[in-house]
């Protein structure tokens, strides 16, 4: 049997190896043999940095194990793509696209790996990144990074690609595995997904574990889901959300699981309430704004409602008058160094570098390998972590929950009694980023000139899944 891995769900994979049509090591050997023939040599899409020497080899385990009666999971044999950030005790870097951490090996597997491997999932390989989740230099276009180069979209090479989870991205577009996993600091999840027509979920904040993953920020970093249906991100929120005691974000997720059964939506029955927030449509193409309008059209035809939300106060309120700098990067820039240094000191082996000084200084000797774009964010973090700017910190984490919570989506999705926000294209990232909500990418379609468009779905604090289930029953309209 002939496997379309560009159009083949998890569940259709796995009730297609359920009925033996094809096994784990033919579809791994088939994502294989695309990122060979697609990704350095064809397109050169460079969406993937390194292939798991052990893929096949766990491909043909798990094969076995299904043989003699054991299927783990929906994920047994899947195979997936994981973001160069996220940890693996195995013969994988972790080097978040760096030189400076290209041979660089984690000491264990990160939690959500753990979890996502005792399911029975494969991992193919590493995927391109914009280097160090975008947080080293202002002028690094999305998808590059000094160890694998740039990231090229799938659908045209002259495409954007968004960052910085852009290999997962293309490479689950180019059907280099069946889905993956992303990071997401504002943005990260959305963007990428949003240009390659993949349904992105952000969770939210401490549903998914970020112990093993290199980080930016303790109060907005997330790994999430990149799939091609909200069924296939639910599969893979479901196994990856859980509680861990080395995350203090994470000690109650599986609480917020368990709550979940409590309150099913009936995807048969009920309707969606969507808050559409059109002052941004004015910032769209005219073919993205079409598209996004029909889809629109398309929910209110079946029965959802459509209502008009005025100005949404956090994009009016995003700058702060009396304080030169931009406040969501001062959280960032405030906790970046403590989280790294954490990283580098608990979860490599090598011990190479062991702080963020050490890494600069390792740049600037190998600046043109190295930092071709600059490091100007890496020294603003030193800095600030020097200085210390715990005021401006409260600061600006007290004006994100009043503005981004309060007066932002809690303000909107209760007034206005919604089921989901609905931004157009990815205007909806920073507010559900800083806020540490759900949001998630709907593909509407695609224009042959600009690429594809999305709405970006923004439900309740960990009403992750419910927001999963209501983007179900959307995406079917649309297809």
């Amino acid at each position: 049997m002939k496997i379309n891995v560009v159009k083949l769900t998890i569940r259709k994979a796995a009730s297609l190896m359920e009925q033996h049509a094809f096994s784990s090591y033919d579809l791994t050997k088939e994502c294989l043999n695309r990122i060979e023939a697609m990704n350095q040599k064809g397109p050169a899409l460079q969406a993937v940095l390194e292939v798991n020497p052990g893929a096949l080899d766990a491909a043909r385990r798990l094969d076995q194990e299904r043989a003699e009666g054991t299927v783990r999971s929906l994920l047994h044999g899947i195979p997936l793509l994981l973001k160069d950030n996220i940890a693996t005790g195995d013969d994988m870097h972790t080097s978040a696209g760096s030189f400076a951490l290209r041979e660089s090996f984690a000491s264990r597997d990160a939690f959500l790996v753990r979890r996502l491997r005792e399911a029975g999932a494969v991992f193919v390989g590493k995927a391109n990144m914009t280097e160090w989740a975008n947080f080293i230099s202002y002028t690094m276009p999305d998808g590059f990074s000094a160890r694998g180069g740039r990231v090229k979209n799938y659908f045209h090479l002259d495409f954007p690609v968004g960052g910085s989870s852009s290999g997962c991205a293309v490479g689950v577009a180019a059907g280099f595995a069946l889905a993956a996993i992303g990071t997401e600091t504002s943005g990260s999840i959305i963007k990428p997904s949003v240009h390659s027509s993949l349904i992105g979920l952000k969770p939210s904040m401490g549903l998914v574990s970020r112990s093993g993953i290199i980080p930016i920020s303790r109060t907005q970093d997330t790994a999430g889901p990149m799939a091609k249906t909200a069924e296939d991100a639910a599969i893979l929120l479901d196994i990856m959300a859980g509680s861990d005691s080395e995350d203090p974000a994470a000690v109650s997720a599986d609480v917020w699981k368990e709550r979940r059964a409590a309150h099913p939506f009936d995807c048969q029955k009920e309707h969606c309430r969507i808050g559409v927030l059109s002052q941004f449509f004015a910032h769209l193409e005219p073919s993205h704004k079409s598209l996004i309008t029909k889809a629109l059209q398309r929910f209110e035809e079946s029965g959802h409602q459509i209502i008009e939300v005025g100005n949404f106060a956090p994009y009016e309120n995003i700058y702060d008058e009396n304080t030169p700098d931009y406040l969501g990067e001062e959280v960032l820039l405030y906790e970046f160094r403590e989280g790294l240094e954490s990283y580098l000191q608990n979860w490599t082996r090598e011990k190479t570098f062991l702080t963020l000084k050490e890494l600069i200084q390792y740049n600037e000797l190998h600046r043109e390998q190295a930092i071709p774009y600059g490091q100007e964010v890496f020294y603003r973090a030193e800095a600030a972590a020097e200085r210390g700017y715990d005021a401006i910190y409260q600061k600006a984490r007290a004006r994100d929950y009043r503005v981004c919570v309060t007066c932002g989506l809690e303000k909107a999705l209760q007034e206005n009694k919604l089921d989901l926000l609905a931004f157009p294209h990815f205007y909806g990232c920073t507010v559900p980023a800083r806020a540490g909500w759900p949001a998630l990418t709907l593909p509407v379609g695609m224009d042959l000139l600009q690429g594809p468009t999305a709405l970006t779905l923004v439900g309740n604090q960990y009403d992750d899944w419910r927001l999963l289930q209501m983007a179900s029953v959307l995406e079917r309209l649309l297809n």
